[in-house]
């Protein structure tokens, strides 16, 4: 179906063919798209989830140390890359940047099988298709960050980033008994090729949108300066510091919980991994729960209001794990519970933050703003390893949880501290 193309009006917005056709908005229209491109390529990361650790201990023999050297490489570029990505953002066209991310992650996982079939892949190689692929998911995400409020309204913009939170949870949910079934048919290395053809769909899905990008490329400034100028604007408006200080916060907490996590349920608990596997999947359960339901719920108590317990929720659920002493039915239901609550108050403020950010972000620094919000708040991740790592060693899982739930609950503090606090609606753009 053609999408059909109106001017955006004076507060923004956008393709109206989201509101033809008699499909729900979500599914349809410029957004549509990059739902559907976004949903595939969900499900396609979850092989590469699942099978580039198992390839690099079960084909490779990775020892214990390797294996977290490969997990780091996922976010490095977070921390290394944030802060010059969204000046790289702003400089080029967003889509085409999105579009050129997926192609080169795509060339990326699909050396893996390759390399596989001919006996020549190693561990070094595995180390830099991760690294590669984790510098396309950052530029994508700031892109796709960027470009979103272009493709919806204003007053859609948190459930536009519900939707696409959404599909990631339940690709969670549902994926890794099918990525299994299909390991065990294929192989792992010939099951990534699945993650290669979901990249090329995602970038067709986004090349097919018609809404012409209003987006100007900014000029060729000093990078350094660029930097500078999008720290500043983020240190200028105390709401995208409480935003910023208050989704660190919960990368270092999460990240914390789940470097004790799988060791707590797999030995105090004694569950096996078919066990932890529903664990996990309670965890999304929730996210998408907390994901559908953050807008309406918004409207009805208060942006700020719902900013200030969603990490007051999920440090309840993370909680509830700590007071299980076994694996008795009763302490599964408590342990699952936590889950779901969790995941719930964790995906709501992450929705409605990423909503925020983006309309508090300036056009035309978008890209610089939001790329140093992401090196902020994801380039945090491997600090809350080392601190639950380090509780965790000295004092035992239990302890470190208990110090994760705390560090979730200090996120609202930072919302407390600014006037993000008595939000009630939405800011405007």
């Amino acid at each position: 179906m053609e999408d059909q193309v109106v001017e955006a009006p004076a507060e923004g917005v956008l393709d109206s063919s989201d509101r033809t056709g008699g499909r729900p908005w979500w599914a349809s229209g410029s957004f549509g798209r990059l739902l559907l491109g976004q949903s595939v390529s969900a499900v396609g990361s979850q092989v590469t989830f699942i099978a580039v650790p198992l390839i690099a201990v079960t084909l490779l023999g990775a020892t214990p140390g390797a294996m977290g050297l490969l997990g780091a490489l996922d976010n490095l570029p977070y921390l290394l890359l944030g802060l010059w990505v969204g000046v790289f953002v702003d400089r080029h066209a967003r889509r085409r940047l999105m579009v050129l991310s997926d192609i080169i992650r795509a060339v990326a996982v699909v050396s893996v099988p390759i390399a596989a079939i001919g006996g020549r892949l190693t561990f070094a190689q595995l180390c830099v298709v991760v690294f590669v692929v984790g510098v396309g998911n950052i530029v994508f995400d700031v892109s796709c960050q960027a470009q979103l409020p272009e493709l919806v309204d204003s007053e859609r913009t948190v459930a536009a980033n519900g939707a696409l939170q959404t599909s990631t949870s339940l690709a969670a949910v549902g994926s890794p008994g099918l990525v299994g079934i299909l390991i065990r048919l294929v192989g792992a290395p010939v099951a990534i090729l699945v993650d290669a053809c979901s990249y090329v769909v995602s970038a067709l899905s986004i090349a097919s949108i018609r809404t012409p990008e209003r987006h100007r490329p900014s000029e060729d400034e000093a990078s350094w300066a660029q930097v500078k100028e999008g720290l500043s604007l983020v240190r200028r408006d105390s709401r995208l510091v409480g935003v910023a200080g208050g989704a660190a916060m919960l990368s270092i907490a999460m990240n914390a919980a789940f470097a004790v996590l799988m060791f707590y349920l797999a030995t105090r608990l004694g569950l096996d991994a078919g066990m932890i596997g529903f664990v996990f999947l309670a965890f999304g359960v929730g996210g998408a729960i907390g994901a559908i339901t953050v807008s309406p719920v918004a409207a009805r108590v208060g942006t700020g209001t719902v900013l200030v317990g969603g990490p007051i929720l999920a440090a309840l659920g993370l909680g509830l794990f700590a007071v299980v002493g076994g694996s008795s039915p009763a302490s599964m239901v408590v342990v699952f519970a936590g889950s779901v609550v969790m995941g719930a108050g964790m995906l709501a403020f992450t929705v409605l933050a990423a909503g925020v950010r983006q309309l508090l972000a300036p056009e035309h620094a978008r890209g610089r703003v939001l790329g140093t919000l992401r090196f902020i708040e994801w380039g945090s991740m491997p600090l809350g390893s080392v601190i639950g790592g380090a509780v965790g060693e000295v004092f035992g899982s239990i302890p470190a949880l208990v110090v994760s739930a705390v560090l979730l609950a200090c996120a609202s503090v930072w919302v407390l501290a600014t006037p993000l606090r008595s939000l009630r609606a939405l800011p405007e753009g």
